[in-house]
């Protein structure tokens, strides 16, 4: 696969440790052969040796000011996927105004853990059919196909950054729509009324010109992310999809109507882009803080405080606290702590980083007692 030539070597590697990997075997390996790249809406990292990944920090690859030039672009795939099963939306309305969710299964427990995390089976996906208005999507994608802003290497336009207005006029446009009507539907169905806007941008795939997929991530500095597709997601085949587990087979098609329909899901959910054919895809995308000074502050409160309840939590809490990002302070063993908390529960991706700090440990130590060749 595309940037993923040393897969074989991970997971021959794994299978001839000494140390039991049998959840590694079950839950990653087809992880490794689909993908071999984690990001974030912000930046990547990749979920390979050392040698092939990019420095973890900073995130953001772009030595602009702005992060949105340095977030990933999408790429053509190598592997042929048929599409995935889609969600199902529950015929029972959460409340009175016709929002649809779907709860999202976590990887399964270890049987000698007793008590799950409080947080454990869910996380929530929110739906809500025609949220803007047909002529409301029209008149973004317009706005962003005009824009001065578009950014041609990963095809975005930036509309907010950091809870400031960049682009007249796709802010002019956007700002009534998101407070009459996209900021209510979010605080109400996250049951969080401080939600504040982070970040909002406009993004397209384009199957032609071989922008197809974006690979599965977390938006780990979001609370919450909000999607809207802006043209008839019946125009193209595939589009957003969700992970619930480690394992590529645990991928499920996230079914849109019409343009305009939006969903939300909060960070804890791993999810990708992967348009197979058709015309293209293009939607907005919203990044939100829990609270204003959350956006200001450019910290994740959300993420300590659900650290010892989610093992999604826990995963980023680690890999922050490993890198230093997002107002942690660096520090390789708590990420260890964290990591080894959600791996002992069954989190894959957990249990796989402290493989990689064991094995990064023993290359170190290896290397500095090697015999070094001197001439005489």
């Amino acid at each position: 696969m595309k940037n993923c030539k040393n897969t074989d070597i991970i997971i021959s590697s794994i299978k001839q440790r000494r140390c039991s990997f049998n959840k590694i075997h079950r839950h990653l390996i087809s992880l490794f052969v689909t993908s071999c790249a984690m990001l974030n809406g912000c930046g990547a990292f990749h979920l390979v040796r050392e040698t092939y990944r990019p420095q973890l920090a900073p995130l953001y690859f772009s030595s602009s000011s702005s992060k949105f030039p340095g977030i990933m672009a999408a790429e053509e795939v190598s592997f042929q996927s048929n599409g995935f099963e889609p969600l199902t939306w529950h015929d029972d309305s959460i409340d009175q105004n016709g929002n649809k969710y779907c709860v999202l299964p976590d990887d399964e427990l270890p049987t000698d853990i007793d008590t799950p995390p409080s947080m454990h089976n869910k996380r929530t996906l929110y739906y809500q059919q025609s949220l803007l208005s047909k002529d409301e999507a029209a008149s973004l994608q317009y706005a962003a196909e005009q824009s001065g802003n578009f950014i041609e290497s990963n095809r975005i336009a930036g509309i907010i950054e950091d809870g400031v207005g960049i682009a007249e006029p796709l802010t002019t446009i956007l700002d009534p729509i998101l407070s009459s009507t996209i900021l209510p539907w979010a605080r109400d169905v996250s049951s969080k009324p401080t939600l504040t806007v982070a970040d909002a941008l406009i993004r397209t795939y384009d199957p032609s010109e071989e922008c197809l997929h974006l690979t599965e991530h977390y938006d780990e500095s979001a609370y919450a992310t909000v999607i809207i597709p802006l043209n008839d997601p019946n125009e193209y085949e595939g589009g957003l999809y969700v992970q619930s587990g480690a394992s590529s087979n645990t991928r499920r098609h996230v079914p849109f109507t019409t343009a305009g329909d939006a969903v939300l899901h909060k960070y804890d959910v791993m999810h990708g882009v992967n348009v197979q054919s058709g015309k293209e895809r293009c939607s907005l995308v919203l990044w939100f803080g829990e609270n204003e000074e959350s956006v200001k502050s450019k910290t994740v409160p959300w993420v300590i405080r659900e650290a010892k309840s989610s093992v999604h939590a826990a995963f980023l809490f680690a890999f922050n606290s490993q890198h230093g990002l997002l107002g942690f302070n660096r520090d390789l063993e708590i990420a260890k702590q964290y990591y080894g908390w959600a791996s002992r529960r069954g989190h894959a991706l957990s249990e796989y980083k402290l493989w990689l700090i064991e094995e990064d440990a023993t290359h170190s130590d290896r290397v500095q007692t090697e015999p070094v060749a001197v001439d005489m």
